[in-house]
């Protein structure tokens, strides 16, 4: 049987590996798939019960700080969280991407390479052209050296901007604004077909956490119930 120390020295191998061929999380979630596969491991039972997301009088501290950093550090983070992208998705989008007039972004290299659209609000278009100007090419968001910004940098300053808003219930990650933006929109009442297809899930069973997590029903029920209370 392998010891804790082996698989320690396992995965700090892979980590550099990955980290060195730049693998994506898309690609990486493939791998580890394909390894189970091979040695016939089974994947251990995900939680089903809900998801770690902000409050959104956090996520309102959350992007405060990100646009105190610097107005192209909040407008990132407030498209991270308003197309709901995973980190690599995020990183990957060009400026054509873009298509102003329809108010939508293409995601090219989904989950399983797999192609979709986002439907983005008015007030986050304006934002992105004045950002881009006249820029027709390259990543919609540059370094001060003029590059892509790395998937790890963008973890970073997620993690950096969650300390500078005080937000210690819970550790903020870039997908804990995918989960945030989709708990706020099912709040709202966007049914789970169209979440699905906004999150780019490939299973309905996927989003169906994220109507968990906000209770729709639930709070409903108690609404109706409470009202129903008379108090003397």
């Amino acid at each position: 049987m392998v010891n804790s120390p082996d698989f320690k020295h396992i995965i700090n191998l892979i980590a550099k590996k990955f980290a060195k061929e730049n693998v994506t999380y898309s690609q990486s979630q493939y791998i580890f798939k394909e390894v189970r596969k091979k040695i016939e491991l089974k994947p251990g039972k995900k939680n089903k019960g809900t998801v770690k997301r902000m409050s959104r009088q956090e996520y309102q501290a959350f992007i405060h700080a990100a646009y105190e950093k610097s107005s192209q550090i909040g407008l990132m983070m407030q498209t991270l969280f308003e197309t709901a992208t995973r980190v690599d998705e995020f990183t990957s989008l060009n400026a054509d991407d873009i298509y102003f007039e329809e108010l939508r972004i293409i995601i090219r290299s989904g989950k399983g390479e797999k192609r979709r659209e986002v439907p983005i609000e008015q007030q986050l278009m304006r934002l992105l052209s004045t950002h881009l100007k006249e820029r027709k090419t390259g990543p919609v968001f540059r370094s001060q050296r003029g590059s892509r910004f790395t998937n790890r940098r963008i973890q970073q300053i997620v993690k950096e901007i969650a300390h500078s808003a005080d937000i210690k219930s819970i550790e903020v990650t870039p997908h804990t604004l995918r989960h945030t933006r989709a708990t706020f929109l099912a709040e709202n009442g966007m049914g789970k077909d169209h979440l699905q297809v906004f999150l780019g899930h490939e299973l309905p069973n996927t989003t169906q956490v994220y109507t968990h997590t906000a209770a729709i029903d639930t709070q409903e029920a108690f609404r109706k119930a409470t009202h129903k209370i008379s108090y003397k």
